[in-house]
């Protein structure tokens, strides 16, 4: 019977639609990629500043060692008794004591950078640990896709192949006017007539055209409504 193999390769079109839908709208871990780019993101820029910390406190260390040396050799020759000259000793105190402040202040200086570098070393735990809970949770999500979307692959090969059975039963002019009827109907070019309303857009079907689709399995209907053919369940 010509309108129920029609009917059959209607869900079987419909399977496949549904199947590539769903294909379609899984999640191949985009989000999840971002994610994790922002997490390595965040933990970059901590990264870096901590680097220029650590940079800044090397510098200060040997700023401070050179300042501490210089200082030293001020006061070895302030206190040798080898210089008599008052205003070269006022000088050398002026001197030692200036190198003083600059050690300070550079001490200062590396006490603030060292109060940042540890408010910053627990971030950069806590960003390496979103970095690797990202990426475990990217990995879960690539293979739940990559799970889901050979099982779906698998499914349209098996309908694609029960497609091509019925089609093969079907008269080759009728399967080109379905074709371009399912094509001008949003996929859908037969629809069943339940209680003799049409499921395709749920108006009421003339009696004597349901019992002329009844009667002649072969005969084809088409709804005044949508257009599209009409498929009456035979009694049996």
């Amino acid at each position: 019977m010509a309108t129920s193999r029609l009917y059959e390769l209607q869900q079987v079109d419909s399977a496949i639609a549904a199947a590539i839908a769903q294909r379609a709208a899984l999640n191949d871990g985009t989000a999840e990629r971002a994610a994790v780019a922002a997490a390595a993101d965040r933990l970059s820029a901590i990264r870096g500043e901590l680097a220029a910390h650590r940079a800044r406190v090397r510098d200060l260390e040997l700023a401070i060692q050179s300042v501490q040396d210089k200082r030293a050799r001020v006061e070895r020759d302030l206190y040798s008794g080898r210089i008599g000259n008052p205003k070269e000793l006022t000088a050398m105190q002026e001197e030692a004591t200036l190198l003083a402040r600059t050690k300070s202040g550079a001490e200062d200086d590396m006490l603030g950078i060292l109060d940042a570098v540890e408010r910053l070393e627990p971030q950069e735990r806590e960003g390496a640990a979103a970095v690797e809970a990202a990426e475990a949770a990217l990995i879960s999500q690539v293979s739940a896709f990559e799970q889901a979307s050979a099982a779906i692959e698998t499914a349209i090969g098996e309908l694609n192949a029960r497609r091509a059975a019925l089609a093969a039963e079907l008269d080759e002019d009728l399967l080109r006017r379905y074709d371009r009827l399912r094509d001008r109907k949003g996929g859908v070019a037969i629809v069943a007539v339940r209680e003799g309303i049409c499921e395709g857009c749920h108006m009421t079907i003339p009696e004597r055209v349901v019992r002329r689709l009844e009667e002649d399995p072969e005969a084809l209907g088409a709804c005044d409504g949508c257009g599209r053919w009409l498929y009456i369940e035979r009694r049996r």
